[in-house]
């Protein structure tokens, strides 16, 4: 693969990834997710003031609202532990190289 294919992938990726993203804004989703999180939350204001008027016991647990739902699987998993690994062996041989470098220039 030459330098001029690399380039226009990369190009390409980004000029898609930018028109998806445009394209949602558009449409208004994210607008559309930041509104139903505001709204759970006013809601969830509203149920916590009445339980002070009416001297309920409060627990921050009936008032948060935590929806984030895993998507594990095996493979999420998998390509999890390899770019673990992978960081890990690029570190080190960085580490490597950088602690040679610094040896070569301290010596005289």
């Amino acid at each position: 693969m030459n330098k001029n294919n690399v380039v226009r992938i990369i190009g390409l990726t980004l000029l898609f990834l930018y028109i998806g993203l445009y394209f949602a804004s558009n449409a208004g989703y994210i607008d559309y997710q930041a509104k139903n999180q505001m709204v759970l939350t006013e809601e969830q204001i509203k149920k916590f003031e009445q339980d002070v008027k009416e001297n309920k016991a409060i627990d921050i647990e009936n008032y948060i609202t935590n929806k984030e739902e895993m998507y594990d699987n095996n493979i999420s998993r998998m390509s999890l532990n390899i770019s673990r690994t992978i960081s890990t062996t690029f570190e080190s041989a960085l580490n490597f190289v950088f602690e040679k470098l610094e040896k070569a220039m301290n010596r005289k």
